[in-house]
C-alpha cells in the first residue's frame, strides 16, 4: 500500500470529503507505525512508560519500580526467579544495584529502542519493556547476585552424578517432552551436553556432547547452542523473548541435515 502513493491519491479523490479525510487519517497512521517499526523511534506513549522508569530511577522508588515489573522477573539459573512484587522488594537491592540504577536514571528517550513485538530495549539490551510499560526482563547482574549465583551453583553441583560436577556454572536445566536436558558450562568456556530420556530416569546421562556452538539471534537474548555426534546436530533453541505460541526452547535433531526431531520444552527455574 504505501509502495504506490499516487495511485492511493488519484483514488482518494473520487472519494466524498468525509471518506477521504477518514482514508488520509488512516494512511497518516499507517505510516507513522511504519517510520517507528523502521527507525527504533518510539511512539508517544512509549516514551511516557520510559520516562515513567526513568522518573522512578532518579527518585529510588523502589516501590514504583517494583510496580513497573512483569512477574515471574527470570534470573539466571541456578538462582530464584522472582515471583511477585513482594519478592522484588525483598531483593531490590541486589537486582537494581547503583549501577543499573544509575544507567536508567540517566538514560535519556533517545538510548531506548523500539524493537517491534519484542519491546522496548534500553541501550544494547541491559533491560527490557514491553508495550503496556512493564520490565519484561534484565541483564544486567549485580556484584551482589553473582555471589548468590556461586553459592547457589555450589549446591546445584552436589545433586549431580560425579561424573558431571566438574562444572564452570550450570547454562540450563532443560525438560522437554522426551528429555531432561543440561547445559554447562566448562573451563575453556567449553560448552556440554547432558541429556535423560524421561521414560528411563537413569542418574548418570544417556548422552553427553562437548564443544557447543553458541549463536546470538538478535539482540533481545534469544540463542541456539549447536553440539555435534557423528553425523547428527543436536540444535538447543533458547527463546527468551518471543510470541504466545513461541516454546521457551526447542530441541531440534538432525541427520545429515534432514531433521529427526522437533521436541518443544521449558527451562527448569527454582
Amino acid at each position: 500500500m504505501l509502495l504506490f502513493p499516487g495511485l492511493w491519491l488519484r483514488f482518494i479523490f473520487y472519494l466524498t470529503p468525509m471518506k477521504t479525510g477518514a482514508i488520509l487519517l488512516s494512511l497518516f497512521m499507517i505510516m507513522q507505525q511504519a517510520l517507528h517499526a523502521q527507525t527504533g523511534m518510539l511512539t508517544n506513549t512509549q516514551q511516557d512508560d520510559v520516562n515513567k522508569l526513568i522518573r522512578a530511577a532518579k527518585a529510588g522508588n523502589k516501590q514504583q519500580i517494583a510496580s513497573l515489573v512483569a512477574y515471574p522477573l527470570k534470573r539466571t539459573y541456578p538462582l530464584e526467579d522472582i515471583k511477585s512484587n513482594d519478592e522484588m522488594l525483598m531483593r531490590f537491592d541486589t537486582i537494581f544495584d547503583p549501577v543499573l540504577l544509575r544507567q536508567i536514571a540517566r538514560s535519556k528517550t533517545e538510548n531506548w529502542k523500539a524493537m517491534g513485538w519484542r519491546g522496548l530495549m534500553l541501550d544494547n539490551g541491559v533491560l527490557w519493556m514491553d508495550d503496556a510499560g512493564k520490565i519484561i526482563a534484565i541483564n544486567h547482574q549485580s556484584e551482589k547476585e553473582k555471589k548468590l549465583q556461586e553459592k547457589a551453583i555450589q549446591k546445584d553441583k552436589k545433586k549431580l552424578p560425579p561424573s558431571l560436577q566438574g562444572f564452570v556454572k550450570p547454562l540450563y536445566n532443560i525438560t522437554t517432552e522426551r528429555f531432561r536436558i543440561r547445559i554447562d558450562e566448562l573451563a575453556g568456556d567449553r560448552l556440554r551436553y547432558a541429556s535423560w530420556s524421561r521414560k528411563r530416569g537413569n542418574k548418570e546421562p544417556d548422552l553427553v556432547l562437548y564443544n557447543g556452538i553458541f549463536e546470538a539471534q538478535g539482540s533481545g537474548g534469544n540463542h541456539t547452542i549447536t553440539f555435534t555426534n557423528g553425523q547428527h546436530r543436536y540444535v538447543v533453541t533458547i527463546n527468551r523473548l518471543g510470541t504466545s505460541e513461541t516454546p521457551e526452547v526447542l530441541l531440534t535433531v538432525f541427520k545429515e541435515g534432514k531433521e529427526l526431531l522437533n521436541d518443544p520444552g521449558r527451562i527448569k527455574r527454582n
